[in-house]
C-alpha cells in the first residue's frame, strides 16, 4: 500500500512524523513549496520526496500550455482555479491557464512515476491541491481529505473535497456507546448552547514529537526573495506584503476593530435583539477555503443574501445579518452599504450571541458554516446552500426521513461511527496548540484512522464491485 502525502502549507512539520507510526505502509511526499521540501527530504521514512517546482519555470515557458487542458477534459479547470482566494485571480486568464498547465504536467509525471494508491490532503485550499485532487481521481488514485466534525474534536476522512461522509458510512454501525455519547452531548448543548469546542480531546498535549523552531523573520524574507527570483518565480503564494501584514496583525487588529466600531455606530447602525418573526444569516469569513473550495459560486455573499430573499415563501419578515467576528474592519465599506440598501435586511450588534439569534430564528441560513449544524441540534429550521457532511447525511437518509423528522441523535452516531478523536490543523499558531497537535497520542490516532479509512474504503469498493 502506497500513500502520497500532499504537504500543504506548513503541514509537512507534522506529517513528516507519519512514517514512524505507519509501519508496512509506503509513504511518499509531494511538496508544493520549498519549506515543505526542505523538511521532508531530511526524513528517511519517505520512499520518495518530490518538489512540484523542480524544472517548473522551463515547463511554464515552453510548449503549448493548452495541451494539458485539452488532454484532461474530465477536469473542470475553471472549478480548480476558483479555489484560489486572491493570489492568482489578479493575473490574466492566459497566465492562470499557463500556470495550472505547468502544475498539471508536474503532477502527471509524479503520479506516473510514484503510482500511489491513495493521496492524502490535510486541507484543500490552493489550486495546486485542488488540481492534485482532481488529477488523482483521473489516474484512479483514491483521495483522502481530512474533515472535522465541527461540533467536537471528532475527525474523519472523506474521499470528497466537499467534506462529505465517507463512502463506507453505512458499513459502520453505531453502538450503545455512540448513542449514550450523543444523548449526553445533545442534553448538555441544549441546556447550555455555546460555541463548539473542537479542542476538547481526551488526551493531554504531552510526550510531543519535535515540531521545529520558528524561523528568523529576516532570513525568511531573504529566502523568499531568492525563491521569487528563482525556482518559485511563479508561486504567487509567496508574498512579502502578506508576510508583513501577518507580522503587523497584532497592531492592526485593534485599529481595524476601531474602524468597524465607527462604521457600525455611524453608518451601519445595527439594532438590538430583534422582536417578532425573523430569519438569520451570519456572514462568513471571506475569502475562506470553506466556501472557495466546496461552493465557490457563493464567495460573493451579496449573492447569497439575494438568493435567500428571492427564495423565501413564508412571509416578508426581516433577514437579520450579523458580521463574522474575524472580519471586523476588514470588509470594504461599500459591502455594508449594498446590504443595508436591500429591503428587509437588518444588521444586529456584534455583541449579540449568535446562538441566541439561532434559537429564536424562523429559519437559519448558511453556505457551509456551523450555523446550520447549531440550528439542527436546537430543532430550528435551517437551509444550507453549500455541500458538506451535514447536507450529505440528509441525502443518504432521504428514504428513511420521508414523512418524519430527522433524528439528531442518529446523525451524531453516524458521524462518530466513522470518526476518531484527534486534531489536525496548521502548525505554528501557538505553543499550546502545537503541543496538542504534535503529541504522540494525537499523531498515532491520525495514522491509525488513516489505516482504518483505507481498509474500509477497500472493503466498500470490493462490495460495490461484487454486486
Amino acid at each position: 500500500m502506497k500513500i502520497a502525502l500532499f504537504m500543504s502549507g506548513s503541514f509537512a512539520q507534522l506529517m513528516r512524523h507519519f512514517s514512524g507510526f505507519m509501519p508496512g505502509v509506503v509513504l511518499t511526499a509531494i511538496c508544493p513549496n520549498w519549506q515543505s521540501y526542505q523538511v521532508c527530504k531530511k526524513e528517511s521514512g519517505f520512499y520518495r520526496v518530490d518538489y512540484i517546482f523542480t524544472d517548473f519555470n522551463s515547463l511554464f515557458d515552453s510548449g503549448n500550455y493548452l495541451d494539458f487542458v485539452n488532454r484532461h477534459n474530465e477536469i473542470n479547470i475553471y472549478e480548480v482555479l476558483s479555489v484560489d482566494k486572491t493570489h492568482y485571480k489578479k493575473m490574466s486568464g492566459n497566465y492562470q491557464l499557463r500556470y495550472i498547465s505547468a502544475v498539471g504536467e508536474r503532477l502527471e509525471d509524479l503520479f506516473l512515476s510514484d503510482k500511489p494508491d491513495y493521496i492524502f490532503f490535510p486541507i484543500i485550499e490552493t489550486i495546486e491541491a485542488m488540481l492534485a485532487y482532481k488529477l488523482a481521481i483521473a489516474f484512479g488514485i483514491r483521495p483522502i481529505v481530512y474533515c472535522n466534525s465541527r461540533f467536537s474534536s471528532l475527525s474523519f476522512f472523506s474521499e470528497s473535497f466537499q467534506e462529505t461522509l465517507p463512502c463506507y458510512t453505512d458499513l459502520c454501525e453505531s453502538n450503545d456507546q455512540d448513542l449514550a455519547w450523543s444523548r449526553l452531548f445533545l442534553k448538555e448543548y441544549r441546556e447550555n448552547p455555546k460555541p463548539f469546542n473542537i479542542m476538547s480531546v481526551d488526551f493531554p498535549g504531552t510526550d510531543c514529537m519535535d515540531f521545529g523552531k520558528k524561523g528568523n523573520v529576516i532570513l525568511k524574507f531573504i529566502r523568499n526573495l531568492w525563491l521569487r527570483r528563482g525556482v518559485e518565480r511563479h508561486n504567487k503564494l509567496i508574498s512579502h506584503w502578506i508576510s508583513i501584514q501577518i507580522y503587523l496583525q497584532r497592531i492592526a487588529l485593534p485599529i481595524r476593530g476601531f474602524i468597524f466600531y465607527i462604521n457600525e455606530r455611524w453608518f451601519i447602525r445595527p439594532g438590538g435583539q430583534p422582536s417578532g418573526k425573523f430569519d438569520f444569516f451570519p456572514l462568513h469569513f471571506s475569502p475562506e477555503s470553506s466556501i472557495n473550495v466546496p461552493a465557490p459560486y457563493y464567495i460573493d455573499q451579496l449573492r447569497v443574501v439575494d438568493k435567500i430573499l428571492l427564495e423565501r415563501s413564508d412571509g416578508n419578515h426581516p433577514l437579520i445579518i450579523k458580521e463574522h467576528p474575524a472580519m471586523f474592519g476588514f470588509r470594504e465599506k461599500g459591502f455594508y452599504k449594498k446590504l443595508i440598501r436591500r429591503p428587509l435586511v437588518e444588521f444586529v450588534r456584534k455583541e449579540l450571541p449568535s446562538v441566541d439569534l439561532i434559537k429564536r430564528a424562523s429559519t437559519v441560513y448558511s453556505v457551509t458554516g456551523t450555523a446550520c449544524l447549531e440550528a439542527f441540534f436546537l430543532g430550528v429550521k435551517w437551509k444550507q446552500y453549500g455541500v458538506n457532511f451535514l447536507s450529505d447525511w440528509f441525502v443518504r437518509n432521504a428514504e428513511k426521513l420521508k414523512g418524519g423528522d430527522a433524528d439528531v441523535e442518529q446523525f451524531i452516531c453516524d458521524v462518530r461511527s466513522v470518526s476518531k478523536e484527534f486534531v489536525l490543523y496548521s502548525p505554528g499558531i501557538s505553543v499550546m496548540r502545537d503541543k496538542l497537535l504534535f503529541s504522540r497520542k494525537n499523531i498515532s490516532r491520525i495514522c491509525e484512522h488513516l489505516k482504518f479509512h483505507v481498509a474500509m474504503d477497500s472493503k466498500f469498493r470490493s462490495l460495490s464491485e461484487g454486486k
